[in-house]
């Protein structure tokens, strides 16, 4: 009895913790709701999920420059609402990628598949030794 026990409550925990979470995000709205093509920088807001699927306002300023957004590509820098996730996002080819960090662990998030610009999903890093975003940039 002690053993399925152990091996139940075993079970609950690995699957409590995420490995994946899959969203949608349109791009393309985002873009004209936000007017990303008129130029400047400004403050943007994101708001997608984290990797348990909880939503997660991000804070970003769009650090995209001239030439990128002439490309129509558009790249962000930010922190979570409650300062505890470093992201850094690109709108390119109509499709979000970026990666956010948080307790020292890098999280990507890209497009289910490469054909899809609507569903994306956050997933843990491989393993390996990969240095996701800039945790020495200054966020205002």
């Amino acid at each position: 009895m002690k053993s399925i026990l152990t091996v139940l409550v075993f079970m609950i925990c690995c699957n409590a913790q995420a490995q994946s979470f899959t969203f949608t995000f349109n791009p393309k709205k985002f873009i004209q709701e936000n007017r990303l093509t008129e130029g400047s920088k400004k403050d943007v807001i994101f708001n997608l999920y984290d990797i348990s699927g909880k939503e997660t306002k991000y804070n970003t300023i769009d650090t995209t420059s001239e030439l990128l957004r002439k490309a129509k590509i558009y790249s962000f820098k930010g922190k979570s609402e409650d300062g505890t996730k470093l992201i850094t996002l690109t709108i390119a080819s109509g499709k979000l990628s970026g990666a956010y960090l948080e307790n020292a662990k890098s999280y990507f998030i890209e497009p289910v598949d490469k054909t899809c610009k609507k569903k994306y999903k956050i997933y843990i890093k491989p393993d390996g030794d990969y240095q996701v975003g800039q945790p020495n940039d200054f966020i205002k």
